[in-house]
Parts: C-alpha cells; structure tokens; sequence
C-alpha cells in the first residue's frame, strides 16, 4: 500500500482530512510531511499528495510583494509545498489540492492570486464567523472533473478570502462560481498526465452523499494505489 502524505506545519489542524480519506478506504496509509523534512527521502515511496487549506501564500512568490498586509502568510508551508509540488510534477504524482492548496499550486505552477476577494468585490467566499459559506458553481463539461463527478455544478462550501488572478500556463479552470471565479483547475492537457485537481472547496466537510466530495477522493486514492 503507498501512502497518501498531507503537507502540513500543524498536523492537528488537518485530521479532518484524515478522517475524510479514512471513511472513503479505512486502512489507507496517511502520514504528514512536515517542513523540518527532506522532502526526496520523505516522497520516495508515495502514491499521492495532499495540499490541504491553510494559510496564504507570500504575494512575493507571484510578483506582488505590495499586497502581503492583505495576507496571513505560512512561510514554512511556502518553503514545503514548493519543494513537495516540484518533486511531485517531477515524479508525475497523483496530486490533489483544497483551498489553500489550489492557491499555492497554481501560484508554484506560475500563477497568480487575489489577494483579497471581498476587496476585490467578491463577496460570496469568505467565511461568516465560524461558518462555510455557500454558492453555486458550474463545472465545463469537457473536465476532468466532470469525469469524475458526473456533475455539471452544484452548492459547495466556501471558506478562503483568496482566489485566482492568473491561471498558471500549465493549468486550466474547470469550474467557476456564480460570480466568475475559478473553483476548480486542472491540467490544461491531461493526456499522459498524474491525477491533479485543485478545488476551492472543502470537499472533506460536505456531506457523504454530496456529488463534489467523496466521488473525488475516491478517484485521488485509486490514482495513488493506495489498495496495491
């Protein structure tokens, strides 16, 4: 069996995300990968990578130094899943990325954010308090996703305050919310290419029968061969 590895700086943070992947198959091997590791002997023997949610990326690494009062960086996750998404396109790992890590890939991959949404005049992401917010999206049929799914959009949760500016080069949007932001990316080429999505939901909170949840994470885990 090869593990799923979660990119993390505090791992209590993120055993939602375990107990997720746990209740899809109960015996896969989850194991965190922590900034003090070396990312190449920690990697070796993975099937697949998790980028969970989190803090934001430094605007420094997409060119926009001015905009870091906006943002509540996590520079030792930077400096991890940099290191962790060059090995992981290297080595053509299965790759799936929430919230945060939609943000930090396209941004690794040559993208870039907005720093703010409700600044920006995108009002429908944020949390309220200690709560999701909800809003519609609409998956392009001819995605990957919309192979996985079956789906060609639904109500998701939404908690992030940042979002995508510039697709990265190599990716494409596979879904966007009501008010036109990317929701989803993936490769823009997908022959021949590992397993990669990147939701801005958090598909690990919806409910089990929610088309956008658990239909992913099973895909990531038969990506990753976490059953041989």
């Amino acid at each position: 069996m090869k593990p799923i590895f979660i990119t993390s700086s505090n791992p209590a943070q993120h055993e939602n995300y375990v107990r997720w992947l746990r209740r899809l198959y109960p015996s896969v091997d989850i194991r965190f990968i922590l900034p003090e590791h070396a990312v190449d002997t920690a990697l070796s023997a993975a099937g697949g990578i998790l980028l969970p949610g989190g803090g934001d990326p430094d605007p420094a690494l997409y060119g926009r130094p001015e905009l870091l009062p906006f943002c509540a960086v996590d520079a030792e996750r930077d400096r991890l899943e940099f290191s962790v998404i060059r090995w992981a396109v290297e080595h053509e790992l299965p790759v799936l990325g929430i919230c945060r890590g939609l943000q930090v890939m396209n941004v690794a991959l040559g993208g870039s954010l907005i720093a703010d949404l409700p600044s920006a005049g995108y009002d429908i992401h944020h949390r309220t308090g200690d709560e999701d917010r909800v809003h519609d999206i609409d998956i392009a049929r001819d995605s990957f996703l919309h192979r996985i799914t079956r789906s060609g959009g639904d109500t998701v949760n939404s908690a992030h305050h940042q979002g995508v500016d510039i697709v990265a080069p190599r990716l494409r949007v596979s879904a966007r919310s009501e008010d036109g932001l990317p929701e989803a990316l993936e490769w823009k080429h997908t022959e021949d290419k590992p397993f990669l999505l990147l939701l801005h939901w958090h598909p690990e909170r919806l409910p089990e029968a929610h088309p956008l949840s658990d239909s992913i994470g099973r895909a990531f885990l038969a990506a990753a061969h976490v059953k041989h």
